[in-house]
């Protein structure tokens, strides 16, 4: 579909049926990357559970330097939104070449540091012996190979921004299949272990590197790049900045908050830690649906605000809850019948089979809030409103569950039960706070604003001066 299509459809279309035509996508997208985890957890399972744990242990690590991507692919999937939804499409690829240029720039130096700074984070984090050894490995590669990683973030926020999350889609499946296919062949036939799972990533995204550029550069498009779009514009730079550091620091506080609260899990040991990380693996499966609805929203706002649609804006939040419901519902049976069957799955340990059916039993009680929380903060994140999206990030894990933590073991004990409650308790306080956030805000589009959009200021500027060429 082109993008004008695409434009007119997310405009004026049934609601229901552009939310589930864009969210779709996303959630094959993310059930995709799904199950590019859950083979790297399959496989190093069969290893031990050493291996799960430190895998376990280093993904808030990897974690943190995605969201930091993230938070620059929110900035430019909301102002390419926008400024398609106010059909200016010229103004639109500009801003993904200023993306292309910022972000892989920001990538290099975030690969660099986060080399440097391995050793001394997972000394912090408490890892000792085989699993500070196989985290090392696995997070030097990993975080060293940020530009391939952010590459792939870059192309997908350009393309949301158009409305397009079909080929994002695309990307994703090849990559992971990719990755699917050399994770046996690097882990066992070559025997590297945790190595070979982080050796296969690195390889699959480097081959999707040329897919990246061939999409943006190469294939005739209505938002085709060419190579003057990437000569550096400093005030597109600086709004992508604007509303991308807020994003990152709300991502970046949930990357932090895991890596505290992998911390704590881990003094439960390591028989816990593989069962958490089984069960947040799993989790991620069932709330796919939801972060997909999430993801379409950012879309379907930002173009709507872009046309100065508020009514539809509403529109699109309310019928995405409602989605959402429907899906923690069904996520929530699944939990409760099959856990241990799912579980089992990865793990043939009783003690892992045991804790994480039990995890995923209490998680299940806040899947309303996990379904809530990214519907409404795609809402805010497609009006341009960062800061409250990373408020939102922030409190979920450092004002409601990491307090939680410390607290709970002076009334139950030091059990696992307390990751449990706290990870539970803390997704449903978040769900409240973000209907409160949500139901106060006054929404205005980027695009309309003269104060804050550098497009109309420098249409401003031209019309001032031509006015007073025409006075003299």
């Amino acid at each position: 579909m082109k993008t004008m299509k695409k434009r007119k459809m997310i405009l004026e279309g049934s609601m229901y049926k552009v939310i589930i035509l864009l969210s779709l996508p996303i959630m094959l997208t993310n059930l995709i990357q799904t199950m590019y985890n859950l083979t790297d957890t399959y496989f190093l399972s069969k290893l031990g559970a050493v291996e799960v744990a430190s895998m376990t242990l280093a993904w808030p690590v990897v974690f943190l330097q995605l969201a930091l991507g993230v938070g620059i692919g929110i900035a430019g999937t909301t102002l390419i939104s926008q400024n398609i939804g106010a059909n200016k499409i010229d103004e639109a690829k500009k801003i993904a070449g200023q993306l292309v240029v910022f972000g892989m720039g920001f990538s290099i130096l975030l690969g660099i540091s986060g080399v440097i700074s391995t050793p001394y984070i997972l000394k912090i984090m408490g890892a000792t012996g085989s699993i500070y050894d196989n985290a090392y490995i696995y997070l030097i590669l990993i975080v060293g190979g940020a530009p391939l990683m952010y590459a792939s973030f870059i192309y997908s926020a350009i393309k949301q921004g158009e409305g397009d999350t079909v080929s994002p889609m695309i990307l994703s499946l090849i990559s992971v299949t990719i990755n699917i296919i050399l994770d046996p062949i690097f882990i066992f036939y070559l025997d590297l272990g945790i190595k070979g799972a982080a050796l296969a990533t690195l390889l699959a995204r480097a081959i999707m590197l040329f897919y990246v550029v061939y999409q943006l550069f190469i294939r005739d498009t209505p938002m085709r790049l060419r190579l003057k779009n990437l000569k550096p514009e400093f005030n597109y730079i600086k709004e992508i900045t604007r509303l991308g550091i807020p994003a990152s620091i709300g991502q970046a506080t949930i990357a932090m908050g895991f890596v505290v609260l992998n911390s704590f899990v881990n003094t439960y040991g390591e028989l816990t830690l593989a069962a958490f990380g089984i069960g947040n693996r799993i989790n991620g499966l069932i709330v796919m649906p939801a972060m997909g609805i999430g993801g379409a929203v950012s879309s379907i706002v930002g173009q709507n605000i872009g046309n100065n649609n508020i009514k539809r804006v509403k529109e699109c939040v309310f019928k995405s809850s409602i989605l959402g419901a429907i899906f923690s519902v069904i996520g929530s049976t699944i939990f409760g019948l099959w856990g241990s069957n799912i579980v089992r799955f990865f793990s043939t340990n009783k003690d892992i089979i045991y804790l994480g059916n039990e995890y995923l039993k209490y998680i299940s009680l806040s899947l309303i809030g996990l379904a809530i929380l990214p519907i409404i903060t795609g809402a805010l994140q497609g009006v341009g409103q960062t800061k409250k999206a990373m408020y939102l990030s922030m409190s979920r894990l450092w004002v409601f569950r990491l307090p939680a933590l410390l607290i709970l073991p002076y009334f139950i004990g030091k059990t696992e039960k307390v990751i449990w409650y706290a990870m539970a308790s803390s997704n449903i306080v978040a769900m409240l706070v973000a209907i409160y956030f949500y139901k106060r805000s006054k929404f205005k589009s980027l695009i309309l604003d003269p104060e804050k959009n550098i497009i109309n200021q420098n249409i401003k500027i031209g019309v001032e001066k031509e006015f007073k060429k025409n006075k003299n």
